[in-house]
């Protein structure tokens, strides 16, 4: 389920649905594309705001568990999604931490490195959220071109591609985080 919009309110509307919420929240129901979701006594949420060259930003990221809202054996296969998905990042994560320090210098990395590497990506990319999927082709291009650039012996292609993954995860922590 995904409910995003973007729309111009006059000031006095956006004060009525920001209460509507703030009142959704305090009732413990919060309605999202016409289902209403419970909310769990206690709830993360990252609120920014800032000014930058004339501008305000205000933005509110919410964050609940909604698992006691399905089925039980709904729960237990997401819960096992899940942490099947957060294994993958881990790993992930220390084979591309291992990748850049044996790439540090401009030199090329093991090819077990490598394929570690290879080896995780594809995991992660076919778990992946389809809403990531325009920055997900952009990484998995970035791959290839990693892969190419070790089998020609290009160390210099493969820092580049390094530096350009390095980006497209950045960009996607920030969009999607």
């Amino acid at each position: 389920m995904e409910a995003r919009w973007e729309r111009e309110f006059l000031r006095e509307e956006l004060a009525d649905y920001l209460t509507s919420l703030a009142e959704q929240i305090r009732r413990g129901e919060l309605q999202v594309a016409g289902l209403t979701q419970k909310l769990p006594p206690q709830a993360a949420a990252e609120i920014l705001v800032k000014e930058k060259k004339g501008r305000l930003v205000a933005k509110l990221r919410l964050s609940f568990s909604t698992l006691a809202s399905y089925a039980v054996p709904q729960q237990q296969a997401l819960a096992a999604q899940v942490e099947s998905f957060q294994a993958i990042k881990k790993r992930l994560g220390a084979s591309w931490t291992a990748l850049k320090k044996a790439a540090a210098g401009g030199n090329l990395p093991s090819e077990a490195l490598l394929a570690d590497f290879l080896r995780d990506s594809d995991a992660f990319a076919q778990q992946a959220d389809p809403e990531w999927q325009a920055e997900m082709d952009l990484y998995l291009a970035h791959i290839h071109n990693l892969e190419q650039a070790h089998r020609l012996g290009q160390a210099d292609m493969f820092q580049h591609e390094l530096a350009d993954i390095q980006a497209s995860l950045s960009r996607c922590h920030k969009e999607f985080k």
